[in-house]
């Protein structure tokens, strides 16, 4: 009997180092391979020129994939989903709202156009909050390696313009949502605003005192809820009814 595969999606390849743990965890379960995506720095870059690059990758495969993704990564695994349905075999999001503008690149351009601080000194800010962790060692690392990510990868628009990216909407592809109770991007509101969008069968999960990052130092909890969701799903549910699952569930972990 063959594994189920998963692909995580993964558009800021700076911040893997923070999916590793997870995904490592999944893999002695789950086939887990990674989709990575990185464009040159003069390359003009939409959600549409991403989402045909990896439609081309699953098209080529002879199996249906779990799709992961952490925040941006999630949102545009997300829009993915709803556009090529038949192509996807689940979605698990973690730090992601249904509203697209909310993430942590998108905070911290806000707090750059805005404030008279430098650039370190705001990415020191964001960092001991998006990650739960009271060493300033640790903290200066982290403001680096989003310095970097900012710098060199995919992000929703600059400090002078925004692109503009959808806001996720129903789909039919089972979806799993895990956010952080203490996240200060996906905000106190995104439970119920999910609420809205999520459909029977489909779960989410607030993570006890999570942050952005939750998934860094909770990974084994993190891997052992999205492991035990994606071995409920029927591998034949494209061709049932959308509301094959009989249940819905919010949880607060």
């Amino acid at each position: 009997m063959s594994q189920d595969k998963v692909l995580w999606i993964d558009l800021q390849p700076t911040l893997h180092c923070l999916n590793q743990r997870v995904a490592q965890s999944l893999s002695r379960t789950f086939v887990v391979q990674r989709w990575s995506f990185q464009h040159d720095l003069d390359e003009s870059c939409t959600v549409g020129t991403i989402h045909e690059l990896l439609r081309q990758t699953l098209q080529a495969s002879s199996e249906r994939y779990h799709l992961i993704g952490h925040g941006l990564s999630g949102t545009i695994a997300g829009l993915f989903a709803e556009k090529y349905p038949t192509l996807v075999k689940s979605l698990t999001l973690i730090s992601v709202d249904t509203l697209s503008a909310n993430h942590w690149s998108s905070h911290y351009l806000g707090l750059r156009s805005q404030l008279p601080s430098s650039r370190q000194s705001i990415l020191r800010h964001l960092s001991s909050s998006l990650f739960n962790t009271d060493s300033s060692r640790t903290v200066e690392a982290l403001s680096c390696l989003l310095a970097k990510c900012l710098d060199t990868e995919f992000n929703q628009g600059s400090i002078i313009n925004s692109q503009y990216v959808d806001n996720l909407s129903l789909s039919v592809v089972p979806t799993f949502v895990l956010n952080g109770e203490h996240d200060f991007v996906i905000d106190i509101n995104a439970r119920d605003r999910w609420s809205k969008t999520l459909k029977s069968g489909d779960r989410y999960v607030c993570m006890k005192s999570g942050r952005h990052f939750f998934h860094f130092d909770q990974s084994q909890q993190v891997a052992d809820l999205i492991t035990a969701f994606l071995q409920m799903i029927p591998g034949s549910w494209i061709d049932r009814e959308v509301n094959c699952f009989d249940f819905m569930s919010f949880v607060r972990s």
